[in-house]
Parts: C-alpha cells; sequence; structure tokens
C-alpha cells in the first residue's frame, strides 16, 4: 500500500510547470488523468532529466528540467492552463527515459 496524498523524501510538490506524456485521446478521456513529468530549474546532473530551453513556445523563463524518476498520473482538474508546447522530440526522449527506468528499454545519453 502507499499513501500519496503527503510528499515526503525527494518526491516534488507546489505548483510547478510538467510535461505532459500522455496522448490527447488519453487526456480527453473519462478518466479525467494525464501522464506527466514534473519540470525543475535545478540542474542536478542527472542524465535521466531532459532539458528544457526557455524559448517563447515553451512558455518557460529559465531553463528546466522534466524529471522523468518523478513520472505520475495527474487529474485533469489540478492541471492549470498551459504554459507553453515543446517539441516532439523533447516529450519522446523523456518517454524513453521513463522507459529505461521502468526496464523496457535503453537510451542514449
Amino acid at each position: 500500500m502507499a499513501d500519496p496524498s503527503q510528499t515526503v523524501g525527494h518526491e516534488q510538490s507546489g505548483l510547478r510547470p510538467h510535461l505532459v506524456l500522455s496522448v490527447s485521446r488519453m487526456n480527453r478521456s473519462p478518466l479525467e488523468l494525464v501522464i506527466a513529468l514534473p519540470l525543475t530549474t535545478t540542474d542536478a546532473s542527472n542524465l535521466l532529466h531532459v532539458r528544457i530551453d526557455p524559448q517563447p513556445e515553451t512558455g518557460l523563463t529559465r531553463v528546466s528540467y522534466a524529471m522523468p524518476e518523478m513520472v505520475r498520473s495527474i487529474s485533469g482538474r489540478r492541471l492549470g492552463r498551459p504554459v507553453g508546447r515543446v517539441q516532439r522530440e523533447l516529450v519522446e526522449r523523456a518517454a524513453r527515459h521513463v522507459g529505461v527506468l521502468l526496464g523496457l528499454g535503453r537510451t542514449k545519453f
């Protein structure tokens, strides 16, 4: 059993941008869930983190890093307005890194 209602250890909390990995069909389903990675502005030199540069289309003002080790389902009700968009290649890289953590494949860093 697990109780995810309170964060402990290195778990992320608080309002922050997330990189949504799930496909639009799931995001709009009756489940009302998205699969997402929280972003951090702290460079932890973690090879699995995916760097996202601040650009007009990303909506970010600082270099940020998607954290595959923090993958989670989030209720669509928790989502605010979209901050921006990233290139598909970044989403695919982040998804591959989640796969590596789950033992589903290898990736080049």
